[in-house]
């Protein structure tokens, strides 16, 4: 299973809001395979699923109703963390929450594109 199925299986059975919000087909490859710590992409790829979310370009969840699809982001951005929290890596908890905090920042004061900021991160990751 990649791992965006399993962002799609653990969603599916954390609610079932999760599981009725999900895209048709089959899931995209991860975007940040081979750029972060494996043990830790299951946590950045739920995270930038909560990102895209919130931004409205979704990989995985219909995005119709967009209060769904914004608390849905923060299942994810929260999940994400968790995963993370779980390997023990504090560093990279906090350097993902502070990735999380920055771009809503970015997002609230109308700044456009954050890929050097997750650049940066998943470097710091590494």
């Amino acid at each position: 299973m990649s791992v965006l199925e399993q962002i799609q299986a653990r969603a599916a059975a954390d609610s079932p809001l999760w599981a009725s919000a999900l895209l048709p087909g089959d899931a995209p490859a991860a975007e940040y395979q081979g750029r972060c710590p494996d043990s830790h992409l299951l946590g950045v790829e739920m995270i930038r699923e909560g990102y895209l979310l919130h931004g409205g370009r979704s990989r995985l969840f219909a995005q119709a109703d967009r209060d769904l699809a914004l608390l849905t982001g923060d299942y994810l951005y929260a999940a994400g963390l968790v995963e993370i929290c779980g390997m023990g890596d504090l560093a990279a908890v906090a350097a993902l929450a502070e990735l999380i905090s920055d771009c809503a920042s970015d997002r609230g004061e109308g700044v456009g594109d954050d890929e050097d900021r997750w650049t940066a991160t998943l470097a710091a990751l590494a």
